[in-house]
């Protein structure tokens, strides 16, 4: 009886243990389950790519897809270039931009473009250094706009536009700025005012920095107000008592301030230069000036839409 109940023990056990590494097997696999589909929910993508699109103009393809302005480009990607056609490609490591013209067919390497079909490509060395992250979220973002409008969903209303006529703080609006010296903008049906000003401290106890009158819907501090670095700040205008708006802003830290003032490009500048520099203040947390900056690329450039969704508030 003893040996019975032994026996039958052991085989209890036996199938337990099997149990337990069926079951671990199924919540392995579970887990990578979950994990792929957080990674498509998301857009996350595990293949790094080496470059990325600064600039499409005309009919071009990478692989089987439509080139798109900031799609991630792997090593071993084919770009075919239609007739008139004419792509940019930056390395992300190098800040190698390499330009494409069309008719041709290219093959993307580990640090260069090489033409299989048609003319080479022009070659021009950078200062850009912007990170895979910032990039891929910025293609996000404007990928989903285009998709919305795809499927009639318009992200940019009549109502919202009547809204944002009414009286409100225009910069710096919960935004990181890369100046100690920021223009301060609002939008009123008084454009003259006068509008009653104050900027204080963020940190308690607030302390008022700046108090004036403007008779118009912008102001500039005076030299004699200093603003310190990786410091936050409140805001506020009035017309008449009653309030217009409220709103913090921080200053960026000094290292961030100074990339952002030496990376700015010349007024003339290739397209692709203010791209990455819009992508570049992005990156350090100015987000509002990173917007103006896609603004008046999306005006110069309709037929990117991308830019229009880039240039809408983060």
């Amino acid at each position: 009886m003893v040996r019975f109940m032994r026996a039958g023990a052991v085989q209890l056990l036996i199938k337990w243990r099997a149990n337990m590494k069926t079951f671990r097997r199924v919540a392995l696999v579970g887990a990578g389950v979950i994990l792929a589909l957080g990674a498509v929910a998301t857009g996350t993508v595990f293949a790094q790519g080496v470059a990325f699109i600064t600039d499409v103009k005309g009919e071009a393809s990478v692989g089987n897809g439509k080139a798109a302005l900031m799609a991630e480009v792997a090593k071993g990607a084919r770009i075919s270039c239609a007739k008139e056609c004419q792509i940019g490609v930056m390395y992300l490591i190098s800040g190698k931009e390499f330009t494409l013209k069309g008719p041709g067919d290219f093959v993307v390497g580990e640090a260069e473009v090489a033409a299989k079909i048609g003319p080479p490509p022009k070659v021009r060395e950078t200062q850009w250094k912007v990170s895979a992250q910032t990039v891929n979220q910025a293609a996000q973002t404007s990928n989903a706009s285009i998709r919305m409008r795809s499927v009639g969903i318009n992200s940019s209303s009549p109502k919202r536009e009547e809204k944002q006529a009414d009286e409100r703080l225009l910069y710096p609006v919960e935004t990181g700025v890369a100046s100690l010296q920021p223009p301060f903008r609002w939008a009123s049906n008084n454009a003259r005012g006068p509008f009653d000003f104050e900027l204080k401290t963020s940190a308690a106890p607030a302390r008022t920095i700046y108090k004036a009158k403007s008779g118009d819907t912008a102001l500039k501090l005076p030299n004699s107000v200093k603003l310190y670095a990786d410091t936050e700040y409140s805001w506020a205008v009035k017309y008449a008592g009653a309030e217009i708006g409220s709103s913090t802003f921080k200053t960026l830290s000094a290292a961030a301030m100074e990339l952002a003032q030496k990376r700015r490009p010349a007024d003339k500048a290739a397209f692709s230069d203010w791209l990455m520099y819009g992508l570049t203040l992005r990156e350090v947390g100015a987000t509002q000036d990173a917007s103006d900056v896609f603004g008046k690329l999306a005006k110069d450039r309709p037929d990117l839409p991308e830019l229009a969704r880039l240039a809408q508030p983060t």
